[in-house]
């Protein structure tokens, strides 16, 4: 289609719009309301354009392009419309850029400079909107609110979460808040990027720079597996504010609140700001090479005492892709193979099995492309809100999505079916010939089949894997993964694994899982940025083995009681902000960035300490390129969608009588150590709903009133405070996270006994 813009012929796609057009061709109209991402409103007009044939100028924004349209964008017309809605919009608009946090970034900052006036017609007293507290990540100015509804049709169109509306009319309209709680959703800080004035503002950002006074930094997300890609804002080389970088294939223009706002626990209070070595019981300061020559010493000590048997090395998923292949590569180069990153598992049967790499199974961008789609064990809107965003739109086209969970939780998406089920309950629900008439998924269409990382929790792992494979073979169903963190896809292709070398080739002399290394109560620990407390599947039998061990090495930016009391050696490490790092996402994409604030003095990069290990062993030395471009050779052609076979081991999960099953939440502001320590974060509704939850048969059968106790793998809890949910599984109890009240809770998962 032909169609021309100041008198230069253009060609325009069918049912384009002029905006459209002009924004794909680099010409400049300005808009407010408009959103590429959001329904066209056409409220502002402040996009208004000169069209031949039409007396009025028309928005651009809304006005479909035909054969032979004559656009002028520079007109006296169109800049007389322009500049008309610019006075229009500033009758009520306060002067206060000087303190405005949006000043220097504003888009009516800018487009008043080139289409404002130096006085106005409007001589009449401005309007005050009060502001209310509505989120703890949001600050309010509604004063300077111009109504272009982008916020309000955020929450309706993409987040699929209403929480922001427009009530009255006229002069008299406001944005504001439809319920109490205020603003909640888990993607609520979108609402700060898109508001083109400074009526939304980053709170916890607020007044501590001006715009102009940031650097700008890319970088990855290192709170989950999508690999959202980030700008960190710094200032005084600190980052002091978190937003998306556009990439339309991974997360499109949005990123998560835990994105937005997780960087604030790097300058936690706890953070590891010299290497210690322990001497007389107590941690002392020490240089880092005496540190590194201690280490080297005291791993060669418990080889020569002991064997490689009896070193356990457990790194976090957390880690870059750089220091997940040095730490294996050192210590595999000792001839140790007790290495491992999945922590938080106990039930390793289905490993030999498993694909090179857990993987989502297609790209995020083709995800409105099946049918159907069966979530399993996960809730999209609390762990990968991100990705929400995507199944909110596939719903919109022909997507129907099933939710099989362990709890009956919202989503902010359409579900088709929604089944709460016990971990027993959904190997029986996935049996083929009892299954047909439950979801009715036909063979012809397309399915995919996701997997959640609470899965990975139960001791019955295997099983439910198996089940699910069997059933994703009887109905053509492709088979994929979300993950607990942010790079296991590298740990596991990158050989931080006992069974498995780099890229899936299989380890001859293979060492203990992560479960193992734990309960066989091993003579020497390493850990590598793992919490104790926080990142294992029993944390009191983690304490346990530091406990009993000979010798604890711990790599970690922070510290914490397990660490003070039983680190022999504490090497400070960098977070992922002050390294280069690189992470692979769920879909097989390798995403590296550089650092981007400079750590302490005394913290050091954690693949350069391992470096330094390499080196005194002679096993090898890189720099940082090197190291990456041996990563990459690695990983090079490898198909990470492949599919895969799993064999049922007919291991079946011993049962307790009391029949009571415990599973544990997993949390999602609590899920990596910077994330737990995010201040703003903390104070979110998700984060303060720290309740155990009970199914109401337990409480008929067993005759409680408001006193429990709770006994775990030898561990008893005394519950005083619980909530009775009627839409859990039978026999059922949810506690919120690792503690409760303080008190470690053992296992993530299992059978329990409960006395009134």
């Amino acid at each position: 289609m032909k169609v021309f813009i100041n008198n230069k012929e253009y060609k325009a796609v069918q049912n384009e719009t002029i905006i459209e057009l002009t924004d794909r061709l680099g010409i400049h109209v300005p808009r407010f309301c408009y959103h590429k991402h959001l329904s066209v409103v056409a409220s502002c007009r402040m996009c208004l354009v000169d069209i031949k044939g039409i007396d009025h100028a028309q928005p651009a924004c809304s006005t479909v392009l035909t054969e032979n349209m004559k656009i002028f964008t520079t007109s006296k017309k169109t800049k007389s419309a322009q500049k008309s809605t610019m006075e229009f919009l500033l009758i009520n608009h306060p002067l206060d850029c000087p303190i405005c946090d949006q000043g220097g970034e504003c888009e009516l900052q800018d487009i008043s400079l080139e289409y404002g006036k130096d006085h106005s017609q409007y001589m009449q007293f401005k309007r005050v909107v009060v502001d209310k507290d509505i989120s703890p990540l949001i600050s309010t100015d509604m004063t300077r609110c111009i109504h272009c509804s982008r916020c309000v049709r955020f929450g309706e169109e993409v987040s699929a979460n209403k929480e922001l509306g427009l009530l009255d009319r006229g002069e008299h309209m406001v944005i504001d808040a439809f319920i109490e709680s205020g603003v909640s959703s888990e993607l609520s800080g979108n609402m700060i990027d898109l508001c083109p004035v400074g009526a939304l503002n980053n709170k916890p950002y607020r007044y501590k720079a001006r715009t102009w006074d940031l650097s700008q930094y890319e970088a990855i997300s290192p709170h989950d597996c999508i690999g959202s890609n980030i700008y960190y804002h710094t200032y005084n080389n600190k980052i002091i504010r978190a937003v998306p970088m556009e990439n339309s294939n991974i997360n499109q223009t949005w990123i998560s609140d835990r994105d937005r706002f997780g960087y604030e626990g790097i300058y936690s209070n706890d953070r590891v700001l010299r290497p210690m070595i322990r001497e007389n019981g107590k941690l002392v300061e020490c240089e880092i090479q005496t540190i590194v020559e201690s280490i080297n010493k005291n791993i060669h000590s418990s080889i020569k005492n002991k064997g490689t048997k009896e070193i356990g090395c457990l790194i976090t998923p957390q880690s870059t892709s750089e220091e997940l292949y040095l730490f294996q590569k050192l210590f595999k180069g000792l001839d140790i193979n007790n290495i491992d990153h999945r922590t938080n598992e106990c039930d390793f049967g289905y490993q030999d099995n498993f694909p090179i790499m857990p993987s989502l199974g297609c790209d995020l961008k083709d995800i409105d492309n099946y049918d159907n789609i069966i979530l399993v064990g996960v809730n999209i809107k609390s762990e990968f809100p991100i990705l929400s965003i995507r199944l909110n739109a596939a719903t919109k086209i022909k997507t129907k999505i099933f939710s099989l969970n362990f709890d009956s939780l919202n989503e902010n998406f359409p579900l088709h079916k929604k089944i709460v089920l016990s971990p027993d309950e959904l190997i029986k629900f996935l049996n083929i010939k009892n299954n047909k008439s439950k979801l009715n998924i036909d063979k012809r269409d397309k399915t995919l089949i996701i997997l959640g990382p609470s899965i990975s929790q139960f001791n019955n792992q295997s099983e439910i894997l198996f089940s699910i494979k069997k059933y994703s073979d009887s109905v053509n169903a492709k088979f994929g993964f979300l993950t607990d963190h942010c790079n296991s896809t590298s740990a596991w292709l990158l050989g931080a694994l006992p069974h498995r070398n780099v890229v899936g080739k299989k380890n001859k002399t293979p060492g203990l899982d992560a479960y193992n290394m734990i309960e066989k109560r091993l003579s020497s620990y390493i850990f590598f940025n793992l919490e104790p407390e926080n990142d294992f599947w029993n944390n009191i039998s983690a304490i346990e083995s530091l406990k009993s061990s000979k010798s604890n090495i711990f790599f970690s930016s922070f510290i914490t009681p397990a660490i003070e009391k039983y680190a022999d050696i504490l090497v400070p490490i960098t977070t992922f902000a002050e390294t280069d790092g690189s992470f692979i996402n769920i879909e097989g994409v390798f995403q590296s960035y550089k650092k981007i604030v400079k750590p302490n003095k005394n913290i050091f990069t954690g693949w350069s300490i391992l470096n330094e290990l390499l080196k005194i062993n002679n096993i090898g030395d890189y720099s940082m390129d090197s190291l990456r471009k041996e990563i990459q050779e690695n990983i090079i052609g490898i198909n990470f969608k492949s599919s895969f076979t799993l064999k049922n081991n007919n291991k079946k999960t011993k049962e307790n009588l009391s029949k009571i099953f415990k599973l544990t939440k997993r949390e999602t502001y609590y899920s990596d150590p910077i994330v737990r320590r995010s201040p703003s974060l903390q104070e979110t509704v998700q984060a303060k709903s720290s309740h155990i939850s009970i199914s109401p048969d337990i409480v008929k059968n067993i005759g409680i009133d408001n006193n429990i106790e709770i006994i775990s793998d030898s561990i008893k809890h005394n519950i005083n405070s619980f909530e009775i949910k009627s839409s859990l599984p039978i026999n059922t109890i949810i506690y919120p996270s690792n503690k409760y009240h303080g008190k470690l809770i053992g296992p993530k998962s299992g059978y329990i006994n409960i006395k009134s």
